[in-house]
């Protein structure tokens, strides 16, 4: 039997996470530290107290490494399969009829091109991948041969579907931001207690290594977990056999122009954006030692519109 229950019994618990105990444990230590004042260590030991904010940190960066490259991995082999499954769909597509392989071709084109041009936003991928699902009425199924490239079309592009929503939240998900938060101060720390335990020369070079060495983590750890190196590369690579397949133009958006390989006398189609609008414009342009020139000329005409 379900009990009816009104609107004013439904209530919304709060979603706390155990870390949140972080912030009365803090409060508690600041009022301990603050009442035992009168209990003082005359010398305090950096080496010992390097030596702990090393461990922990190594031991955070640890985690933090460990949960980016098992994301790096699982997109480079998601990548893989929606590479192979735009390839079927399009094949498949020859044999359902012209008009059919033409929008389907269509498609795939905007697909692409849409998932280049925005990577760390997949869910705009959305309305290109519904749009094969209104194509189909137009495929032609008038044999026993048809039929099963047919029922073949319909398999794959519902395996894609579930590969596009695990690239959408591979895509979209990020570091947990207390981790990286925890990671980054215990590293500041860390270079506050190399500059006091500097003095001669050797402790002075180790600083600057060491303290260099500290920032070239925080930012590596901002690029792998902005998609800025490592599969988005594999992802260009993958756009390129997909944009050849299909007799299309190769597409790049501007700002990954420096990632992909030109060959001297290739049209390509770029991708500028036009500030005042915030819309992309997209030209075709004939790869030359001038194509960064033009862009940039290109660039001055949409702002000056």
């Amino acid at each position: 039997m379900i009990e009816k229950m009104g609107e004013e019994d439904i209530k919304k618990r709060w979603n706390i996470y155990l870390y949140y105990w972080t912030i009365p444990v803090f409060i508690v230590f600041f009022v301990i530290n603050y009442f035992t004042r009168n209990f003082r260590i005359e010398a305090l030991n950096i080496n010992l107290m390097i030596s702990v904010v090393s461990f922990l940190f190594g031991f955070l960066i640890t985690i933090t490494f460990s949960m980016l490259l098992n994301r790096v991995s699982a997109l480079k082999d998601a990548l893989a399969i929606e590479a192979g499954r735009l390839v079927s769909l399009y094949h498949l597509s020859k044999n359902l009829g012209k008009e059919f392989h033409e929008k389907i071709t269509q498609r795939i084109d905007d697909y692409t091109v849409n998932t280049l041009r925005d990577y760390t936003n997949y869910d705009i991928s959305r309305e290109a991948m519904y749009g094969i699902y209104s194509d189909l009425q137009y495929a032609q199924v008038e044999d026993k041969k048809q039929e099963g490239n047919y029922g073949s079309f319909l398999y794959i592009l519902g395996e894609f579907e579930t590969l596009r929503e695990r690239l959408e939240y591979l895509t979209s998900r990020r570091v947990e931001w207390s981790l990286k938060a925890a990671g980054y101060m215990l590293g500041s720390i860390l270079m506050i207690l190399l500059f006091l335990n500097r003095g001669d020369t050797f402790s002075n070079t180790l600083f600057i290594l060491l303290s260099t060495i500290i920032i070239f983590i925080f930012l590596i750890i901002e690029d792998y977990d902005n998609l800025r190196i490592g599969d988005y590369t594999y992802n260009i690579s993958n756009s390129e056999q997909i944009f050849d397949l299909i007799g299309k133009e190769r597409y790049y958006p501007k700002e990954v122009l420096s990632k992909a390989r030109l060959i001297f006398g290739e049209t390509y189609r770029i991708g500028i954006l036009d500030k005042k609008t915030n819309k992309e414009k997209m030209v075709n342009i004939k790869y030359n030692p001038t194509l960064k020139s033009k862009i940039e000329f290109l660039k001055g005409k949409f702002k000056g519109r």
